[in-house]
């Protein structure tokens, strides 16, 4: 079957262990409890946020990246660029010609 992911799926005493330090981290935040909600959620995700920030990956290697890998794009205004010049010299050639 499936595994559970539930928050069973913890052993009981690794789990109350989580979140008795967890609240005795968020009793010792002056105000009252709307205060230690948006600490804890502010923590939360800026944890979360850790791995966006300081990866050390080029642009377009890391595994949700949209960008186009460096390598991709310099390839790419390579072509553009050899293009571009044939298509100026070709048009150079076609107007020598009909003169």
């Amino acid at each position: 079957g499936v595994p559970s992911t539930n928050r069973n799926s913890f052993p009981p005493s690794l789990y109350s262990s989580y979140l008795l330090m967890i609240k005795a981290l968020l009793d010792k935040v002056p105000g009252g409890p709307n205060t230690k909600v948006f600490v804890g959620t502010a923590v939360l995700l800026g944890l979360c946020a850790i791995p966006v920030f300081s990866k050390n990956e080029k642009r377009g290697h890391d595994l949700f990246s949209q960008e186009k890998p460096e390598a991709v794009v310099a390839s790419t205004e390579k072509l553009q660029r050899q293009h571009y010049k044939d298509r100026q010299q070709q048009q150079a050639e076609e107007t020598s010609r009909s003169n």
